[in-house]
């Protein structure tokens, strides 16, 4: 599969677990890598986004971090701490 393809797979994900009152925006692309593992190719892709508490001003950048697998079956999401400087 090809990176995109993978990214695409990962945005899926995302707005298939999301609920549908939670409105996101922004959503961007932060990381994409792959590597081999046990003869698989293994892909990590990191995507993040605001996101929208009860008032619009309350807009906070999330980020989530996806195992992908070389078919496009997402494996895992978790929460992606940025620590800020």
């Amino acid at each position: 599969m090809t990176p995109r393809e993978i990214t695409l797979a990962a945005y899926n994900y995302l707005m298939g677990v999301i609920p549908p009152t939670q409105k996101i925006s922004d959503i961007r692309v932060e990381e994409i890598t792959s590597k081999g593992e046990g003869g698989k190719k293994l892909w990590n892709v990191i995507l993040s986004y605001d996101a929208t508490g009860e008032f619009v001003f309350e807009k906070k950048r999330e980020y989530k971090e996806f195992k992908i697998d070389d078919t496009g079956k997402v494996i895992s999401m978790t929460i992606k701490k940025i620590e800020k400087l």
